[in-house]
């Protein structure tokens, strides 16, 4: 059997991968298609899981799909962003193969939205990123659907992981991202160094590529050097590459998202989407430092420390910086066993995961 794997943007692959690592794990084990633009394919030809590497570009048209997908006897069709002109296109132009997918943002199907619910009603099973996003859709989505919990890497990849040799005094802080005041409270952050001025053996590291177009790294640089802070913050002008960006992630002591209720996208967050902050922390079981209104969710209870007031995030930090107690990541909750098992569900595979 073979899955043909899409992901149309550059955008998401962390998710992709995710879904690689837990192919691979399949049993019988598919072939693993992938088709991404063509920017990505240098960095799919290194990961060992992926049978075949497709270019987007080679499908001009729905019928140049179907071609392939029939002459290399593709069984399931996975989007992994379900979402788009081309992919409702796509997905109402196949027969004949299972179709799945990962709807990011479930706002798309809790309003009238005739992509949305065109692409969802065409698939056989989706996915969505979050228990809690999952049991707020309405039944008849829920009933095609599932939470799926990403928390993976493929092992080639792991294994191409460049090691990082971190100070043994330094505590390192990630800020996945990009450097956007619309999504995360870098006020916040300022707000308490300037209040404590904690060990300068603090480290933030900003992952996100600072002088992206649109980024607000000017506007937060100015307030670094403003409060004379520069000795807390380190950025990346062009970014890292993939490896090297997990490569922090793996060497940080937690993940900050600073996901804060005055942020403009604190309410997508809240009800519709997921950023990629929880599941890289996930991926490398890092506590997340998250403010006190997502405490209610039963993937935090024991990934994360909560606060709501600059004092209670110094504590939190502190807490890190002293060496956090056990108990984070210990339940059979964090068993990628489990999520294997939702996604041969999900594609009706024919034996059990193993």
């Amino acid at each position: 059997m073979s899955i043909l794997l899409i992901e149309p943007s550059p955008n998401h692959h962390e998710t992709l991968l995710a879904i690689i690592a837990y192919a691979s794990q399949l049993q019988p084990r598919p072939r693993l298609c992938v088709a991404v633009p063509q920017s990505w394919e240098p960095f799919y030809a290194k990961i060992a899981e992926v049978d075949e590497i497709w270019p987007l570009e080679t499908f001009q048209s729905v019928v140049s799909l179907a071609r392939f997908a029939r002459d290399n006897q593709i069984t399931h069709v996975f989007y992994n962003t379900a979402y788009g002109r081309w992919v409702l296109r796509v997905c109402w132009g196949l027969r004949g193969v299972h179709q799945s997918g990962i709807v990011h943002n479930a706002e798309k199907l809790l309003r009238l939205s005739a992509m949305g619910w065109g692409i969802a009603a065409r698939l056989n099973h989706f996915w969505v990123l979050r228990e809690r996003l999952w049991e707020g859709l309405p039944g008849y989505w829920r009933r095609k659907s599932a939470p799926l919990r990403l928390m993976a890497l493929p092992q080639s990849v792991w294994q191409a992981l460049p090691v990082l040799k971190k100070p043994p005094h330094e505590c390192w802080f990630a800020i996945p991202g990009r450097i956007e005041y619309k999504r995360r409270s870098y006020e916040a952050l300022i707000t308490v160094l300037r209040q404590v001025r904690p060990p300068t053996s603090w480290r933030f590291w900003l992952l996100g590529p600072a002088e992206a177009p649109y980024s607000d790294w000017p506007r937060l640089q100015e307030k670094i050097h403003r409060y004379g802070l520069e000795a807390y913050f380190g950025h990346f002008p062009q970014g890292l590459d993939f490896f090297t960006y997990h490569a922090y992630l793996r060497a940080c002591d937690a993940v900050l998202p600073l996901i804060h209720p005055e942020t403009p996208y604190w309410r997508t967050y809240r009800r519709y989407q997921i950023t990629g902050a929880f599941f890289m922390a996930f991926t490398h079981r890092k506590p997340l430092l998250l403010h006190e209104a997502f405490a209610g969710e039963r993937e935090f209870q024991e990934s994360a420390l909560f606060y709501r007031t600059p004092g209670e995030l110094i504590r939190c930090l502190e807490r890190v910086s002293d060496g956090l107690p056990r108990g984070f990541y210990t339940s059979s909750l964090w068993e990628p066993a489990e999520e294997v098992k939702k996604l041969a569900a999900g594609w009706g595979w024919p034996t059990e995961a193993g």
